[in-house]
């Protein structure tokens, strides 16, 4: 199998905003969210 294309791109994992603190990484109270530990998507 000798072709010209060049290989198809691997996928890029899916990361989904947090719906706790909105992305931010920061809870209401100022400290960091413990749904995502601070990174803003899960």
């Amino acid at each position: 199998m000798d072709t010209d294309e060049p290989p198809e791109p691997e996928p890029q994992p899916q990361r989904w905003r947090c719906c706790h603190c909105g992305g931010t990484g920061v809870d209401s109270y100022g400290d960091t969210c413990r749904h995502c530990d601070g990174l803003g998507f899960c």
